[in-house]
Protein backbone atom coordinates (compact mmCIF):
# COMPACT_ATOMS: atom_id res chain seq x y z
CA UNK A 1 0.00 0.00 0.00
CA UNK A 2 1.59 3.26 -1.12
CA UNK A 3 1.70 6.37 1.02
CA UNK A 4 1.41 9.93 -0.33
CA UNK A 5 3.98 11.37 2.05
CA UNK A 6 6.40 8.52 2.40
CA UNK A 7 8.94 7.82 5.11
CA UNK A 8 11.24 6.47 2.43
CA UNK A 9 11.33 9.89 0.76
CA UNK A 10 12.10 11.53 4.10
CA UNK A 11 14.90 9.03 4.74
CA UNK A 12 16.35 9.71 1.31
CA UNK A 13 16.34 13.42 2.07
CA UNK A 14 17.90 12.92 5.51
CA UNK A 15 21.10 11.59 3.94
CA UNK A 16 23.25 13.97 5.97
CA UNK A 17 22.32 12.08 9.12
CA UNK A 18 21.45 8.61 7.85
CA UNK A 19 23.76 7.58 5.03
CA UNK A 20 27.31 6.35 5.65
CA UNK A 21 29.94 8.96 6.42
CA UNK A 22 32.23 7.65 3.69
CA UNK A 23 29.73 8.39 0.93
CA UNK A 24 29.08 11.96 2.02
CA UNK A 25 32.65 12.79 2.96
CA UNK A 26 33.85 11.72 -0.48
CA UNK A 27 31.27 13.71 -2.41
CA UNK A 28 33.89 16.09 -3.76
CA UNK A 29 35.86 13.15 -5.16
CA UNK A 30 32.89 11.14 -6.42
CA UNK A 31 33.19 9.53 -9.82
CA UNK A 32 30.16 11.43 -11.14
CA UNK A 33 31.87 14.81 -11.01
CA UNK A 34 29.70 17.54 -12.59
CA UNK A 35 30.87 18.93 -15.89
CA UNK A 36 30.37 22.53 -14.81
CA UNK A 37 31.06 24.46 -11.64
CA UNK A 38 28.52 24.35 -8.86
CA UNK A 39 27.09 27.45 -7.20
CA UNK A 40 27.98 27.52 -3.50
CA UNK A 41 25.29 30.12 -2.83
CA UNK A 42 22.41 27.93 -3.97
CA UNK A 43 21.90 26.28 -0.56
CA UNK A 44 20.37 29.35 1.04
CA UNK A 45 17.26 27.65 2.34
CA UNK A 46 14.60 28.61 4.86
CA UNK A 47 13.57 26.40 7.75
CA UNK A 48 10.11 24.92 7.33
CA UNK A 49 9.37 24.68 11.05
CA UNK A 50 7.52 28.00 11.28
CA UNK A 51 5.44 27.06 8.25
CA UNK A 52 4.53 23.72 9.82
CA UNK A 53 3.46 25.57 12.97
CA UNK A 54 1.51 28.18 11.03
CA UNK A 55 -0.61 25.67 9.11
CA UNK A 56 -1.22 23.45 12.13
CA UNK A 57 0.89 20.48 11.06
CA UNK A 58 3.58 20.83 13.71
CA UNK A 59 1.38 19.43 16.49
CA UNK A 60 1.43 16.04 14.77
CA UNK A 61 5.20 16.35 14.27
CA UNK A 62 5.75 17.10 17.96
CA UNK A 63 3.47 14.27 19.04
CA UNK A 64 5.33 11.74 16.90
CA UNK A 65 8.71 13.08 18.02
CA UNK A 66 7.69 12.75 21.67
CA UNK A 67 7.23 9.01 21.15
CA UNK A 68 10.81 8.53 19.90
CA UNK A 69 13.03 7.11 22.66
CA UNK A 70 16.00 9.42 23.26
CA UNK A 71 14.70 11.78 20.61
CA UNK A 72 16.08 14.81 22.40
CA UNK A 73 19.78 15.48 22.70
CA UNK A 74 22.78 14.78 20.52
CA UNK A 75 25.38 14.46 23.30
CA UNK A 76 25.35 11.60 25.82
CA UNK A 77 27.55 10.38 28.66
CA UNK A 78 28.34 6.65 28.81
CA UNK A 79 29.29 5.28 32.21
CA UNK A 80 30.11 2.07 34.04
CA UNK A 81 31.53 1.68 37.55
CA UNK A 82 35.31 1.78 37.70
CA UNK A 83 35.77 3.34 34.26
CA UNK A 84 36.40 6.88 33.11
CA UNK A 85 33.18 8.09 31.41
CA UNK A 86 32.97 8.06 27.64
CA UNK A 87 30.80 10.29 25.46
CA UNK A 88 28.63 9.86 22.37
CA UNK A 89 28.02 12.77 20.00
CA UNK A 90 25.65 12.80 17.02
CA UNK A 91 27.10 14.67 14.06
CA UNK A 92 25.56 15.94 10.84
CA UNK A 93 27.53 15.12 7.70
CA UNK A 94 27.45 18.54 6.08
CA UNK A 95 30.09 21.19 5.38
CA UNK A 96 27.79 23.96 6.64
CA UNK A 97 30.01 26.19 8.86
CA UNK A 98 27.33 26.14 11.57
CA UNK A 99 27.77 22.41 12.19
CA UNK A 100 31.57 22.19 12.07
CA UNK A 101 32.24 22.97 15.74
CA UNK A 102 31.38 21.05 18.87
CA UNK A 103 29.22 22.70 21.54
CA UNK A 104 31.27 23.75 24.61
CA UNK A 105 30.42 20.71 26.74
CA UNK A 106 31.21 18.28 23.93
CA UNK A 107 34.40 20.20 23.10
CA UNK A 108 35.57 19.79 26.69
CA UNK A 109 34.82 16.06 26.63
CA UNK A 110 36.64 15.69 23.31
CA UNK A 111 39.69 17.52 24.65
CA UNK A 112 39.84 15.23 27.69
CA UNK A 113 39.15 12.01 25.77
CA UNK A 114 41.86 9.38 25.50
CA UNK A 115 40.70 8.23 22.06
CA UNK A 116 38.27 9.09 19.26
CA UNK A 117 35.89 6.63 17.63
CA UNK A 118 34.17 7.51 14.32
CA UNK A 119 32.15 5.60 11.74
CA UNK A 120 35.15 4.80 9.55
CA UNK A 121 38.79 5.82 9.61
CA UNK A 122 38.97 5.25 5.85
CA UNK A 123 37.84 8.86 5.34
CA UNK A 124 41.22 10.00 6.73
CA UNK A 125 42.93 8.67 3.60
CA UNK A 126 41.16 10.10 0.56
CA UNK A 127 42.96 7.81 -1.87
CA UNK A 128 42.08 4.73 0.14
CA UNK A 129 38.49 5.86 0.52
CA UNK A 130 38.10 6.66 -3.17
CA UNK A 131 39.58 3.26 -4.02
CA UNK A 132 36.73 1.63 -2.13
CA UNK A 133 34.40 2.72 -4.91
CA UNK A 134 36.37 0.68 -7.44
CA UNK A 135 37.54 -2.30 -5.35
CA UNK A 136 34.37 -4.30 -5.93
CA UNK A 137 32.41 -3.28 -9.04
CA UNK A 138 29.40 -5.26 -7.79
CA UNK A 139 28.88 -2.60 -5.09
CA UNK A 140 28.39 0.24 -7.55
CA UNK A 141 27.50 -1.36 -10.89
CA UNK A 142 24.29 -3.04 -11.98
CA UNK A 143 24.41 -6.76 -12.73
CA UNK A 144 25.58 -7.63 -16.23
CA UNK A 145 22.91 -6.93 -18.80
CA UNK A 146 20.88 -4.60 -16.52
CA UNK A 147 20.55 -0.88 -17.22
CA UNK A 148 18.97 1.90 -15.22
CA UNK A 149 16.68 2.72 -18.13
CA UNK A 150 15.11 -0.71 -17.73
CA UNK A 151 14.33 -0.09 -14.05
CA UNK A 152 12.46 3.19 -14.38
CA UNK A 153 9.29 4.28 -16.14
CA UNK A 154 9.35 6.66 -19.09
CA UNK A 155 8.29 9.54 -16.81
CA UNK A 156 10.95 8.68 -14.26
CA UNK A 157 13.60 8.50 -16.96
CA UNK A 158 12.65 11.93 -18.22
CA UNK A 159 12.84 13.26 -14.66
CA UNK A 160 16.28 11.75 -14.14
CA UNK A 161 17.59 12.94 -17.51
CA UNK A 162 16.55 16.50 -16.69
CA UNK A 163 18.11 16.38 -13.21
CA UNK A 164 21.36 14.94 -14.53
CA UNK A 165 21.49 17.42 -17.40
CA UNK A 166 21.39 20.29 -14.88
CA UNK A 167 24.58 18.87 -13.41
CA UNK A 168 26.19 18.27 -16.80
CA UNK A 169 25.91 14.47 -16.58
CA UNK A 170 24.57 12.53 -19.60
CA UNK A 171 22.04 9.86 -18.65
CA UNK A 172 23.92 7.34 -20.80
CA UNK A 173 27.02 7.74 -18.61
CA UNK A 174 25.27 6.40 -15.50
CA UNK A 175 23.01 3.71 -16.99
CA UNK A 176 25.14 0.82 -15.72
CA UNK A 177 25.47 2.20 -12.17
CA UNK A 178 23.33 1.17 -9.24
CA UNK A 179 20.59 3.71 -8.43
CA UNK A 180 21.94 4.42 -4.92
CA UNK A 181 25.21 5.58 -6.50
CA UNK A 182 23.40 7.86 -8.94
CA UNK A 183 21.57 9.38 -5.96
CA UNK A 184 24.85 10.87 -4.80
CA UNK A 185 25.15 12.85 -8.00
CA UNK A 186 21.60 14.17 -8.16
CA UNK A 187 20.39 14.55 -4.57
CA UNK A 188 23.06 16.63 -2.85
CA UNK A 189 22.65 20.42 -3.21
CA UNK A 190 25.22 22.24 -5.34
CA UNK A 191 26.62 24.18 -2.39
CA UNK A 192 27.68 20.96 -0.67
CA UNK A 193 29.56 19.79 -3.75
CA UNK A 194 31.13 23.25 -4.11
CA UNK A 195 32.26 23.45 -0.49
CA UNK A 196 33.72 19.95 -0.64
CA UNK A 197 35.52 20.84 -3.86
CA UNK A 198 37.02 23.77 -1.96
CA UNK A 199 38.42 21.33 0.59
CA UNK A 200 35.89 21.73 3.41
CA UNK A 201 35.22 18.57 5.36
CA UNK A 202 32.55 17.35 7.74
CA UNK A 203 32.83 17.51 11.53
CA UNK A 204 33.71 13.82 11.89
CA UNK A 205 36.76 14.24 9.66
CA UNK A 206 37.81 17.45 11.42
CA UNK A 207 37.68 15.67 14.78
CA UNK A 208 39.72 12.77 13.38
CA UNK A 209 42.39 15.16 12.11
CA UNK A 210 42.51 16.99 15.44
CA UNK A 211 42.76 13.78 17.44
CA UNK A 212 45.47 12.42 15.19
CA UNK A 213 47.47 15.64 15.47
CA UNK A 214 47.19 15.43 19.25
CA UNK A 215 48.55 11.89 19.22
CA UNK A 216 45.26 10.27 20.25
CA UNK A 217 44.20 6.95 18.71
CA UNK A 218 41.43 7.24 16.12
CA UNK A 219 39.36 4.10 15.69
CA UNK A 220 36.65 3.20 13.18
CA UNK A 221 33.47 1.18 13.64
CA UNK A 222 33.09 0.14 10.00
CA UNK A 223 35.21 -0.30 6.92
CA UNK A 224 34.59 1.59 3.70
CA UNK A 225 33.55 -1.67 2.05
CA UNK A 226 30.98 -2.38 4.77
CA UNK A 227 29.42 1.04 4.36
CA UNK A 228 29.13 0.56 0.62
CA UNK A 229 27.73 -2.93 1.09
CA UNK A 230 24.94 -1.52 3.28
CA UNK A 231 23.76 0.58 0.35
CA UNK A 232 24.34 -2.06 -2.31
CA UNK A 233 22.30 -4.55 -0.28
CA UNK A 234 19.10 -2.57 -0.89
CA UNK A 235 16.80 -4.15 -3.51
CA UNK A 236 17.01 -2.39 -6.86
CA UNK A 237 13.37 -1.33 -6.82
CA UNK A 238 13.92 0.30 -3.43
CA UNK A 239 17.04 2.04 -4.72
CA UNK A 240 15.03 3.43 -7.63
CA UNK A 241 12.29 4.70 -5.30
CA UNK A 242 14.88 6.44 -3.14
CA UNK A 243 16.58 7.95 -6.19
CA UNK A 244 13.33 9.27 -7.62
CA UNK A 245 12.31 10.62 -4.20
CA UNK A 246 15.52 12.64 -4.04
CA UNK A 247 15.15 13.96 -7.58
CA UNK A 248 11.49 14.90 -7.22
CA UNK A 249 12.23 16.88 -4.09
CA UNK A 250 15.56 18.34 -5.21
CA UNK A 251 14.19 21.88 -5.43
CA UNK A 252 13.11 21.64 -1.80
CA UNK A 253 16.46 20.38 -0.56
CA UNK A 254 17.83 23.78 0.59
CA UNK A 255 14.74 24.30 2.79
CA UNK A 256 14.75 20.71 4.01
CA UNK A 257 18.45 20.87 4.83
CA UNK A 258 17.99 24.16 6.66
CA UNK A 259 15.23 22.48 8.66
CA UNK A 260 17.55 19.59 9.52
CA UNK A 261 20.31 21.96 10.59
CA UNK A 262 17.92 23.94 12.81
CA UNK A 263 16.64 20.81 14.55
CA UNK A 264 20.12 19.32 14.86
CA UNK A 265 21.48 22.48 16.48
CA UNK A 266 18.57 22.41 18.93
CA UNK A 267 19.23 18.75 19.72
CA UNK A 268 15.76 17.76 18.51
CA UNK A 269 17.01 14.72 16.61
CA UNK A 270 13.80 12.74 17.03
CA UNK A 271 11.87 15.57 15.39
CA UNK A 272 13.84 15.47 12.15
CA UNK A 273 12.14 12.54 10.44
CA UNK A 274 8.55 13.55 11.37
CA UNK A 275 9.25 17.13 10.29
CA UNK A 276 10.65 16.08 6.91
CA UNK A 277 7.69 13.78 6.29
CA UNK A 278 5.20 16.55 7.05
CA UNK A 279 7.20 19.08 5.04
CA UNK A 280 6.98 17.01 1.87
CA UNK A 281 4.07 18.37 -0.17
CA UNK A 282 0.77 16.53 -0.08
CA UNK A 283 0.22 14.86 -3.41
CA UNK A 284 3.94 14.41 -4.00
CA UNK A 285 5.18 11.21 -5.58
CA UNK A 286 3.46 8.02 -4.44
CA UNK A 287 6.72 6.46 -3.41
CA UNK A 288 7.30 3.12 -1.85
CA UNK A 289 5.61 1.02 0.78
CA UNK A 290 5.86 0.69 4.51
CA UNK A 291 7.89 -2.47 3.85
CA UNK A 292 10.25 -0.53 1.60
CA UNK A 293 10.86 2.18 4.18
CA UNK A 294 11.42 -0.50 6.81
CA UNK A 295 13.99 -2.23 4.61
CA UNK A 296 15.79 1.09 4.05
CA UNK A 297 15.90 1.80 7.79
CA UNK A 298 17.10 -1.71 8.57
CA UNK A 299 20.00 -1.60 6.10
CA UNK A 300 21.08 2.00 6.69
CA UNK A 301 20.34 2.38 10.40
CA UNK A 302 19.34 -0.65 12.47
CA UNK A 303 21.85 -3.20 11.15
CA UNK A 304 24.66 -0.67 11.24
CA UNK A 305 23.67 0.45 14.74
CA UNK A 306 24.03 -3.12 15.99
CA UNK A 307 27.45 -3.41 14.36
CA UNK A 308 28.59 -0.07 15.77
CA UNK A 309 27.34 -0.81 19.27
CA UNK A 310 29.19 -4.13 19.30
CA UNK A 311 32.43 -2.76 17.94
CA UNK A 312 32.65 0.24 20.26
CA UNK A 313 32.64 -2.02 23.34
CA UNK A 314 36.44 -2.27 23.48
CA UNK A 315 36.91 1.50 23.34
CA UNK A 316 34.20 2.09 25.95
CA UNK A 317 35.69 -0.59 28.21
CA UNK A 318 39.04 1.21 28.06
CA UNK A 319 37.28 4.33 29.33
CA UNK A 320 37.50 7.96 28.23
CA UNK A 321 36.40 7.47 24.62
CA UNK A 322 34.71 10.12 22.51
CA UNK A 323 32.40 8.54 19.91
CA UNK A 324 31.13 10.65 16.99
CA UNK A 325 28.64 9.19 14.50
CA UNK A 326 25.72 10.48 12.44
CA UNK A 327 22.99 11.81 14.74
CA UNK A 328 20.21 9.66 13.30
CA UNK A 329 21.99 6.61 14.73
CA UNK A 330 21.32 7.76 18.30
CA UNK A 331 17.52 7.85 18.89
CA UNK A 332 14.81 5.24 18.60
CA UNK A 333 14.23 1.80 20.14
CA UNK A 334 17.00 0.41 17.92
CA UNK A 335 19.27 3.45 18.27
CA UNK A 336 22.73 3.42 19.78
CA UNK A 337 21.61 4.88 23.11
CA UNK A 338 19.19 2.01 23.74
CA UNK A 339 21.60 -0.59 22.36
CA UNK A 340 24.33 0.55 24.73
CA UNK A 341 21.95 0.48 27.68
CA UNK A 342 21.01 -3.08 26.73
CA UNK A 343 24.71 -3.95 27.03
CA UNK A 344 24.84 -2.71 30.61
CA UNK A 345 26.06 0.87 30.13
CA UNK A 346 24.48 3.83 31.91
CA UNK A 347 23.74 6.34 29.17
CA UNK A 348 22.42 9.81 30.01
CA UNK A 349 22.13 13.14 28.27
CA UNK A 350 25.20 15.33 28.72
CA UNK A 351 23.94 18.46 26.95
Amino acid sequence: MTRTIDRLAALALAAALALPLLLLALLGAATLAPARAQDASSCEGRSLIEGLKADGRYAAVAAEAARVPNGRGKFFRIERAGLAPSHLFGTIHLTDPRVLALPPGAEAAFAEASRLVIETTDIMDQKKAAAAFFADPALTALPAGRRLGDLVSADQRALLEEALARKGIPFQSIETLQPWFVSVAVSVPPCEAARKAEGLGVLDLTLAERASAAGKPVEGLESAAEQLQALASLPLDLQVESLVAGVENADRMPDLMETMVELWRAGEIGTIMPALEKALPAGAAMLGTAEGASAFEKAILTDRNARMAERMQAALSAGGAFVAVGALHLPGPDGLVEMLRARGWTVSRAD
